[in-house]
């Protein structure tokens, strides 16, 4: 699973800035900092030990022993980007929006969300595309033990050219799931704020709320959907494959993504609101709702998904989910408190106060997509080297967890090195440069 909230333009960086009332000075919420460098860093580890093992073709899903019962829940977090990513884009472009009413800008909201959202949201959509091909993880079938890799991880497993699976390339990833997102909400946002008088009124914010939770409700409906992916994909319908897929694909869907989106920004818009601790602690309701909907669904007996066609995997993976999205916005909600106070000044946190520990996690959040597209290939490559010098060495769980922590402690080499020369041509560096040829410059370094 994957993070990826990327820091290239205020629309998607986790640059939560206001002015303090006690201060003039931008602030930060460095406890969305700290959320992304963690979840990079699992996603490092994670992924090495699970697309690694030897011997997960011959998983039973349904006699799955501890370890990889937890593996396999935490593979369902991706969610938790979709949140993170509305929360901290709806803050920038909300805090834009008010900037831009103040300045009398022509068409506040479409430049403070539709043009920006949209452009970065065509962005990932195409990247997602490449990346889809050259970088994802591979796809398994659990029931034929089929394995569909991506380009660069075929040609190092079978030591020659490798043909994609059209069903991979056309498949959702966290960059389709960010991009859809981004340009969906953005259109919306560009018509619902575009009234200077109406931008700050309460019912505005329950009304994204209600609409997030009546999408998450419904997504179920997808699953109806899932097999018409299938035999479009056997029929050479390529395109109708992908329009099914935006919609209820088993990876990234708008259903239930979407959902989670619009929960996200109604909590980014909290924040950009004059946020207090009591406002944000009467909001720990919503993820509640969440966790309980998804154990009544969890205790409802298999015979009644059985009749109405629902007695399927993809259907618990979404109870899984909605349970996990609940559990984070409940326990981030007590942590958000926690770091209430905590802000700092606008600037690369990977920059400050470089002798606290907390600085080399902040490496891996200012730099997030860099981490997240290198951490395949090189995972592979080194697994390549491991192959040929010492066979059979991933047929074990405490080796593959030992391999895990291997490529965590290398990255954190890697982020400290490349730290000396300030990231130059990491992803981010890269585009900024795009951003500021494209015009849509971040008030940011990078």
């Amino acid at each position: 699973m994957t993070d990826v909230t990327i820091n290239v333009d205020d629309s998607t960086s986790l640059d939560l800035e206001t002015a303090s009332t006690e201060s003039s000075k931008p602030q930060r919420w460095f406890f969305f900092d700290y959320i992304r460098a963690v979840g990079i860093i699992l996603i490092v580890f994670i992924h090495g030990v699970v697309y690694n093992y030897g011997l997960i073709q011959s998983l039973d899903l349904d006699n799955l022993n501890p370890f990889f019962m937890i593996i396999y829940v935490v593979l369902n977090w991706a969610g938790l980007f979709a949140v993170i990513s509305a929360v901290v884009s709806t803050y920038s472009g909300f805090k834009r929006l008010e900037s831009n009413f103040r300045d009398k800008v022509k068409r506040p909201s479409w430049r403070a969300f539709g043009r920006r959202w949209t452009f970065l949201g065509v962005f990932f959509l195409i990247l997602n595309f490449f990346y889809n091909y050259l970088l994802s993880p591979f796809q398994l079938d659990i029931e034929t033990g089929q394995i569909n890799h991506s380009f660069l991880a075929g040609v190092m497993r079978t030591g020659q050219y490798y043909s994609v699976a059209p069903e991979k390339i056309l498949s959702g990833s966290v960059f389709a799931m960010l991009g859809w997102n981004l340009i969906l909400i953005g259109l919306f946002f560009t018509i619902f704020f575009r009234n200077e008088q109406k931008i700050h009124q309460k019912k505005k914010r329950i009304t994204v709320l209600v609409i997030g939770i009546v999408i998450v409700l419904i997504s179920f409906l997808r699953i109806y959907l899932y097999d018409d992916f299938t035999n479009a994909i056997e029929g050479g319908n390529y395109f109708l494959a992908f329009l099914i897929d935006i919609i209820a694909g088993s990876y990234f869907p708008l259903l239930p993504y979407l959902g989670f989106g619009l929960i996200g920004t109604y909590f980014g818009l909290l924040l950009a609101n004059q946020p207090t601790k009591k406002k944000i602690r009467n909001r720990v309701w919503i993820g509640f709702g969440l966790l309980i909907g998804a154990v009544i669904a969890f205790l409802i007996p298999d015979s009644f998904y059985e009749s109405i066609g629902l007695l399927d995997d993809i259907f618990f993976d979404y109870i899984i989910v909605m349970f996990e999205i609940g559990f984070f916005i409940v326990v981030g909600t007590l942590l958000l408190l926690l770091f209430f106070n905590k802000r700092g000044d606008k600037e690369n946190p990977s920059q400050r106060k470089k002798k606290k520990f907390s600085t080399i996690f902040l490496r891996f959040s200012t730099n997030s997509l860099t981490f997240f597209l290198l951490e395949r290939p090189i995972s592979e490559l080194f697994a390549l080297i491991l192959n040929a010098t010492i066979p059979g060495w991933n047929d074990y769980i405490w080796t593959c967890l030992l391999y895990g922590l291997f490529l965590v402690l290398f990255w954190f080499l890697i982020a400290f090195l490349w730290n000396l020369v300030d990231f130059k041509g990491s992803f981010e560096w890269l585009l900024s440069k795009l951003f500021k040829v494209a015009r849509y410059q971040t008030d940011k370094k990078y």
